[in-house]
């Protein structure tokens, strides 16, 4: 018989990413063959977890409908308040995860949305959760349903489902700069900033926020105030590659050279993502970079450098790359979502000049 425990303690040592997710994808194989319940639902989630913050959200949706499927099947894990908690937190991950992948419709994100929330209440959990998450999604879709969810998770308690108090407030600086109310949303983030409250994505996540909504109503020196705050924190982490795009498109009309810099060091893990959402953002500054850079092409030769798969690769093919790239995922998810917020994104990032 097979020792789960430690063989959850030796892919643990494993480097997060690829390598662990392999190795938990054997220790699955090993829990089916032996049919052992409780650790065919714990390497699946552990799976999921890693495939959410450190390997390819795809497989975590892949993998979901198997976790859910075991606990289903099971009244005993139905019964385990540890094993109850932990399956609604991977649904909290697919709700967030799920809108990330335009191949995935509306119909079906709609469906995640009502199980999670028919789960929740079975429950007797707080809804604040699932009205964060289909308001982050709704916002680029409907604006009316976003403003309704944002409203009702103002009004529902936080509870050991939620996101925690940070996020909380994060929330709304996201919220109430999508609608234009700059007051509320500095009122939302001085307890962030006054350090009340922490989670890991902070000041860059937030402030990325505010460094998009400064551009796209042209106040450029306070974007760049939020934008130069951030992006060591960034750069260099493919998680970020949203926010990374966001800089590009600012620095590529502020600091060029700078903007180079980010392109450089982190296009070769764009190239390596999986993650069309990603994907998108920084195919979107990069695009805005080398507008700039066709205008100024001796800054191509003197500041971008390629990863080998690209040496030799010049200004024009490039850019008409990444162009290609952004408009055809700014497309797919627009398509998808029956607005053009993404669209506008990528052809008008500092409004209707």
């Amino acid at each position: 018989m097979t020792d789960f425990a430690n063989l959850e303690q030796t892919f643990e040592q494993y480097d997060r990413g690829e390598a662990r997710l392999t190795a938990i994808r054997k220790a699955i194989h090993e829990a089916d063959l032996e049919q052992s319940i409780n650790w065919q639902f714990w390497f699946r989630y552990d799976y999921l977890e890693e495939s959410i913050f450190c390997g390819d959200r795809y497989f975590a949706l892949i993998i979901f409908p198997e976790l859910l499927a075991i606990y289903d099947e099971h009244t005993e894990l139905q019964e385990s308040e540890s094993h109850t908690h932990s399956l609604l937190i991977a649904f909290k991950w697919i709700v967030e995860a799920a809108p990330e992948f335009p191949q995935i419709s509306r119909e079906e994100i709609d469906g995640y949305f009502r199980e999670f929330k028919k789960r929740l209440r079975r429950e007797e959990k707080s809804l604040s959760i699932y009205y964060m998450k289909r308001c982050l999604f709704y916002m680029h879709v409907d604006k009316d349903i976003a403003g309704m969810c944002f409203y009702r998770f103002l009004d529902e308690p936080l509870d050991d489902i939620s996101d925690g108090r940070a996020l909380y407030y994060d929330q709304q600086v996201e919220y109430y700069l999508s609608v234009g109310d700059e007051e509320k949303a500095l009122q939302a983030l001085q307890p962030l900033a006054e350090g009340q409250y922490h989670f890991s994505h902070f000041p860059q996540v937030t402030y990325n926020e505010f460094v998009s909504y400064y551009m796209r109503t042209g106040q450029l020196d306070k974007a760049r105030y939020y934008a130069d705050q951030i992006e060591s924190r960034v750069t260099g982490d493919p998680y970020y590659h949203h926010i990374m795009g966001t800089l590009m498109t600012l620095y590529a009309k502020t600091d060029p050279p700078r903007a180079c810099r980010m392109f450089s060091h982190n296009y070769a893990d764009y190239l390596e993502s999986k993650n069309p959402w990603l994907r998108m953002f920084f195919a979107i500054g990069a695009s805005h970079l080398f507008d700039r850079l066709r205008q100024e092409p001796e800054l191509f030769a003197k500041e971008i450098r390629l990863p080998a798969v690209k040496r030799g690769v010049d200004l024009q093919t490039l850019s008409a790359e990444l162009h290609a790239s952004a408009g055809a995922l700014t497309n797919q998810f627009d398509t998808r979502n029956g607005t053009d917020d993404y669209t506008q994104m990528y052809l008008h990032p500092f409004g209707k000049e």
